[in-house]
């Protein structure tokens, strides 16, 4: 009986051992995958510049950090880049009162998005404005290229009508 017990604790220091073994193994695999991401991060900044190309050290309009911390590379751009197109987008039916409201006197404004990351310049975000913005005193007004294109159209929609 007790070569029973000599050969069962064997059997258990063997098992001990293999079990431990595995465990280390494991945990060595485990902390070689893991890797620490030490790429730079910065803050993701969105601008509106009165064109597509402004000047290297120009200052935007309206700029505002919306607190997404991106990686400092083309990836992080991207990312953005898409916020701030969506941001801009988002913005379209109340964005020029609060330019107005901002700027208090604008003519023929078109207005491009912009982003940046880190320390990087400026990049055009492949969005201007459709319409040009007006304002006058802080209000939005109608634009004189607006009322032409509008007087043009009526006369054109009024001479369809008449044929």
């Amino acid at each position: 009986m007790s070569s029973f017990k000599v050969l069962f604790c064997d059997f258990c220091v063997v098992l001990l051992v293999g079990v431990t073994l595995a465990l280390t193994e494991e945990k060595a695999s485990t902390t070689t995958t893991t890797t620490v991401d030490d790429t730079p991060k910065g803050n993701c900044s969105c601008g509106g510049f009165p064109t597509s190309t402004p000047e290297v050290d120009a200052k935007p309009l309206l700029a505002q950090t919306p607190g997404l911390i991106v990686k400092c590379v083309d990836e992080g751009a991207t990312t953005c880049k898409n916020l701030c197109t969506a941001l801009a987008t988002a913005t379209k039916a109340k964005g020029p009162e609060i330019l107005c409201n901002k700027l208090k006197e604008a003519n023929e404004l078109k207005l491009s998005a912009f982003y940046k990351i880190c320390d990087r310049p400026w990049v055009y975000a492949e969005m201007t404005a459709e319409e040009p913005l007006c304002c006058d005193g802080g209000k939005v007004k109608v634009c004189p290229s607006v009322e032409k294109l509008n007087a043009t159209s009526s006369v054109i929609i009024d001479a369809k009508t008449v044929m």
